[in-house]
């Protein structure tokens, strides 16, 4: 009987540890998966017309790298033209480390934007960057960029309900709220649909909705306040 007892003990001791152990497990991932993406962009200062330039995004969470990201796209805006943007998707990463080799084609001041979606999170720090030997060195700040919008990438099927979600920040990259937003979407036939947006966090914007058409849209996130605050901007998906 001892033995036995024993043996019962041995066994609910060793089935306690692998519990604990589990639970210390369980705890631990939930941890990381709640661990701020952190993203240190590099952008030097200035640059020439015509010469590469390298836009470094390091991604990270918990001060591991992430080299699995769901997205990184640079945003490149000359000084006062918000409204026509350059868009680079950056795919592979060593080490966590996104690159974009870039060639400038205008002196000019240019705002670089990271667009970093992983683990579930967003994040898109900017810098500036200088072109050249211009005025935009001196006057970097003469043309007023009232802030941003970035759209969140879409993948719809056909007839069945899909989430939309924009984020929009300032001039300053804070997260702008209270603001009036929807979604203009061009369809596959020419017709235009009108999505309104409902902001469900800081600066973040959402809504649903179903489409029923195969075939390439087009669509133009509008984002504006009472005192004249707008910025939009655009973005493609496709049903097949």
């Amino acid at each position: 009987m001892k033995k036995l007892a024993l043996i019962l003990t041995a066994g609910l001791t060793l089935a306690a540890c692998g519990q604990t152990q589990e639970k210390q497990n369980e705890k631990a991932s939930a941890e990381e998966s709640v661990q701020p993406v952190k993203v240190d962009l590099t952008v030097p200062e200035k640059g020439k017309v015509g010469e590469k330039v390298n836009l470094q995004a390091k991604v990270t969470q918990g001060g591991k790298a992430i080299d699995d990201a769901d997205e990184v796209m640079f945003e490149i805006i000359k000084d006062g033209e918000s409204d026509h943007s350059v868009k680079k998707m950056v795919k592979e990463s060593k080490e966590g480390v996104y690159s974009l080799p870039y060639i400038f084609n205008e002196d000019d001041s240019y705002k670089v934007i990271s667009h970093v979606t992983a683990k579930n999170q967003h994040t898109m720090p900017d810098k500036t960057i200088v072109i050249g030997d211009t005025k935009a060195a001196t006057h970097e700040h003469e043309h007023h960029h009232e802030g941003s919008v970035h759209i969140m990438p879409i993948t719809a099927e056909k007839n069945k309900e899909v989430n939309l979600m924009i984020h929009v920040e300032d001039k300053d990259g804070q997260a702008k709220k209270d603001l009036m937003t929807r979604l203009e979407v061009k369809q596959p036939d020419g017709t235009v649909k009108w999505v309104d947006l409902k902001e469900t966090h800081d600066g973040q914007y959402e809504g649903t909705e179903t489409f029923e058409q195969q075939g390439k849209y087009e669509v133009t996130a509008h984002a504006e306040s009472k005192d004249g605050f707008h910025v939009h901007n655009d973005s493609i998906f496709t049903i097949k």
